[in-house]
């Protein structure tokens, strides 16, 4: 029988069980064994060799990359460097002619309710445009326009000492504001912010006056000015209030504008020269009408020349502080100039029969508390008004009678005219019938009371929609409407919204009288959810066609 040699994992194997040396034989096989274990042992030692050394020259290269990366970079920062000063000498601002920069500095604090504020620790706007760079300084800084306007705040709330400090910090920068202004009339805004002036009996004399006789000094350049205080306790009215009022037309001679707005110490102005200077044309008095001790009434200002003005704003705090309709009627009938009218009114006696003629005015402005809350009143200010230009026209009431269906025919240019604060329970046909009377009106505006109110039962205004639209045989309502803003809530088909969204549209009837729609927001309640989305999809078309479109939806 041949002999077969034992593998030498066996051979292993069975050695590793025991303590015996091994026999020539298995010593020889486990030797062969091993030889063939080397040989492998030395190949991958190689190759892991190699792999360290290529691992190196990587080391070595990235290294090297990374030295030329930072260079790179160094050089990339010196071009970026080179390349923003020349882009710096090309760019559009710097050649902009420094008229032009002027222009644009000037409508940058010329917007709308712009004017610059100063109160400590803040940078006014005219500040910072001295700021942008060392050229635009001297630009800003000899740009007399820019400084010419000023609303500074006061505010005696703060430590007595802290007081002091910040009165004369204001003062130096009110006096460089308006020197920088050279020669050019004034704006002044002074916003009053106490609410007590107990505590500083013993430094606010001397502390106002270091900041009060700095604005005072320029008051013979003001042609615009507006004191605003919250302060309340009548029997120690801001001590400014006399001052303003002692002014007179050597104090004030360029004032056009002159704006009061104040719970106390309106009593100063009955006899007060400021409102007797004949360049005023701008009247605002905002303030509590009738309140105990004063019992002031418009009537009272024996100093205003009425017939002179231009624009007058009567207003008052809450309903009850409002002038009267009597007050207001007598006043209104001295004016002989009025453009802008902007009139609270208050319930009256209402025996101020005759018209009122204001043959220049095209903007008028109307919060009525007149309404007692029964359905109908004896008498309404649009009953005697007579307005033939008036092109705006803004009611804020609770109640829209029929007196504005003859105003309305009295009045044929209004362009512009917005209902607010109007009762939930007017019916949208009685409104309908009032645009009947207003041909020319390109702008309309709704804003019921609350639309809170209008949640639960909005008003159906299918047929109010339509009207400006379709052809009920009376001709379509308001056909150069373009613009219509609906806040409250309302409900309507999704085809009524179609058809008043393209039934105005160019092209779809080319031989309409109809203008189109240039802007319509609309609050659409109570909707089913599958309309919902069908709703938001017409929207979007039309928006994305170019219409400045806004419908929002609710579900039930």
């Amino acid at each position: 029988m041949e002999h077969t040699a034992p593998s030498s994992s066996l051979v292993l194997e069975t050695l590793l069980k025991t303590n015996r040396p091994p026999t020539d034989e298995e010593r020889a096989i486990i030797q062969e064994s091993m030889s063939s274990a080397n040989e492998k042992l030395k190949a991958v030692e190689a190759q892991i060799s190699d792999a360290i050394a290529h691992i190196q020259a990587l080391k070595s290269q990235i290294e090297e990359t990374e030295n030329k990366l930072q260079c790179l970079r160094q050089e990339e920062a010196a071009i970026l460097e080179t390349s923003a000063n020349h882009r710096r000498v090309l760019s559009t601002v710097r050649n902009l002619p420094e008229d032009v920069i002027r222009e644009i500095f000037i409508a940058c604090v010329d917007r709308e309710g712009g004017v610059p504020s100063l109160f400590y620790g803040n940078t006014p706007l005219p500040y910072k445009l001295a700021q942008i760079s060392s050229g635009m300084r001297h630009i800003a800084l000899t740009t007399p326009l820019i400084w010419a306007s000023m609303n500074i705040y006061v505010d005696f709330d703060r430590d007595p000492l802290d007081y002091t400090r910040v009165c004369s910090i204001l003062a130096s920068r009110a006096n460089k504001w308006f020197e920088r202004a050279g020669g050019v009339a004034l704006t002044v805004f002074i916003t009053d912010m106490t609410y007590s002036y107990a505590r500083f009996q013993d430094v606010q004399a001397d502390s106002s006056n270091i900041l009060f006789n700095t604005l005072f000094s320029y008051s013979t350049r003001w042609k615009r000015f507006q004191f605003d205080s919250s302060y309340q306790d009548e029997s120690s009215p801001p001590p400014i209030i006399p001052r303003i009022a002692a002014l007179s037309a050597a104090d004030l001679p360029l004032l056009e504008s002159f704006t009061l707005r104040c719970e106390c110490g309106i009593s100063l102005f009955r006899n007060s020269p400021t409102l007797a200077i004949p360049t005023l044309r701008r009247l605002t008095l905002d303030t509590q009408w009738d309140a105990w001790p004063d019992n002031t009434v418009v009537s009272e200002f024996n100093t205003v020349n009425w017939a002179a003005l231009t624009s007058v704003t009567i207003h008052g705090g809450r309903p009850e502080e409002v002038s009267s309709f009597d007050e207001i009627a007598r006043m209104l009938r001295q004016t002989k100039c009025l453009v802008f009218c902007d009139i609270a009114l208050a319930p009256g006696s209402t025996d101020s029969l005759g018209e009122i003629n204001l043959p220049f005015l095209e903007m008028l402005r109307v919060d009525d508390h007149t309404f007692h809350g029964t359905s109908t009143r004896d008498l309404s200010i649009f009953d005697l008004i007579n307005t033939p230009i008036l092109a705006t026209l803004t009611i804020c009431a609770t109640l829209l009678d029929a007196s504005l269906a003859n105003f309305f025919k009295r009045s044929p240019s209004i362009r512009v005219l917005c209902f607010s604060q109007w009762k939930v329970g007017e019916r949208l046909a009685d409104i309908t019938e009032l645009l009947g009377h207003c041909p020319s009106l390109s702008a309309l505006t709704l804003e019921p009371r609350s639309l809170m109110d209008t949640m639960d039962q909005p008003s159906d205004a299918n047929m109010f929609l339509r009207a400006f639209v379709e052809d009920a045989g009376a001709g379509v309502t308001c056909p150069r409407l373009q613009s219509f803003n609906y806040t409250g809530n309302i409900i309507f088909s999704l085809q009524t919204l179609l058809q008043f969204l393209e039934a105005k549209q160019h092209g779809t009837n080319p031989s309409s009288a109809l203008l189109p729609w240039k802007r319509v927001f609309i609050n659409r309640g109570r909707v089913d959810d599958s309309e919902i989305e069908k709703t938001r999809d017409l929207v979007s078309q039309k928006q994305a066609a170019g219409f400045d479109i806004h419908v929002y939806t609710q579900g039930n």
